[in-house]
């Protein structure tokens, strides 16, 4: 990566974090002059703000997302996180060739590494991978400094584009669809466009699959971007299940390579960042 992106990127985004942090004098200078009142009541609304752009996923408060796809015909984009894994890809491509379906496989960079011919046959049989992160801190990502957040992001980027260099990865997803101040400013400035969801079934963390499947069920519709996982405990049942609902409602589940988010196509909040 080239050391004057990854400058330029950090220096954008500490920047940020100063502009975040501008409040603070304010707060205590309101304070110090007795108004504790509008003290907090500014404290709260900052924190507010921080933490609702933060912790919704779908919340494009602090930078462009992907939610869905254009409005085109009957598809729909189907997406898988956290693998690869040993015992789950395997069947879930075999699941993906019997239902004709192809899908974007958002990868961690760690278990890439553990499992390099996984990733390649992801390729081989014509499905598109993403970069996940390198280590899924998903319980910290979110606050994560720009740093460290380069590195879960940029190091991934490398391991997988050098599993497959042919086929480098163009979306990025955020563990459990957390990010902060930085996060899509850094995937930019590595030439990546962060992707979320439309439907999915919080197979993550319920292990009952007909609730999994009613819930994306339920949100299932033309340029839908469905979420599931690999690595739980129904991760190959959920994976049976949704691939089948998705060719019984006759949806067209077209290779993530030949869809082509340019900036009109793409479905995204367009609001300021800070």
């Amino acid at each position: 990566m080239n050391a004057g992106i990854r400058a330029c990127a950090l220096r954008r985004a500490y920047f940020r974090f100063a502009l975040a942090l501008a409040p603070v004098p304010v707060v205590l200078w309101l304070l110090g002059s007795g108004q504790q009142l509008t003290a907090a009541l500014l404290f709260c609304t900052v924190l507010t703000t921080m933490m609702i752009g933060t912790l919704m996923p779908r919340c494009a408060l602090f930078g462009r997302m992907i939610k869905q796809l254009p409005q085109a015909c009957n598809q729909v984009l189907f997406t898988i996180d956290d693998g690869p894994h040993p015992e789950h890809t395997p069947a879930i491509l075999d699941i993906l060739d019997r239902h004709h379906i192809k899908a974007l496989f958002f990868l961690v960079g760690e278990r890439a590494s553990q499992h390099p011919h996984l990733v390649r046959e992801i390729i081989a049989r014509g499905h598109e991978i993403g970069n996940h992160t390198q280590t899924h801190p998903a319980g910290t990502f979110w606050i994560l400094h720009p740093t460290r957040l380069w590195r879960e992001i940029a190091d991934c980027q490398e391991t997988l584009a050098a599993l497959c260099p042919n086929h480098p990865p163009r979306f990025f997803r955020p563990p459990a669809g957390h990010h902060n101040l930085f996060t899509a400013l850094i995937a930019q400035a590595l030439g990546l466009r962060m992707m979320l969801w439309s439907a999915r079934g919080f197979d993550g963390v319920l292990t009952d699959v007909p609730t999994i499947t009613r819930r994306i069920a339920q949100r299932l519709k033309p340029g839908a971007i469905v979420l599931i996982h690999e690595g739980t405990p129904v991760a190959v049942e959920v994976a049976q299940t949704v691939a089948a609902l998705l060719t019984a409602n006759r949806f067209e589940c077209e290779p993530p390579a030949s869809l082509a988010f340019s900036d009109d196509e793409m479905v995204v909040e367009r609001r300021a960042s800070p």
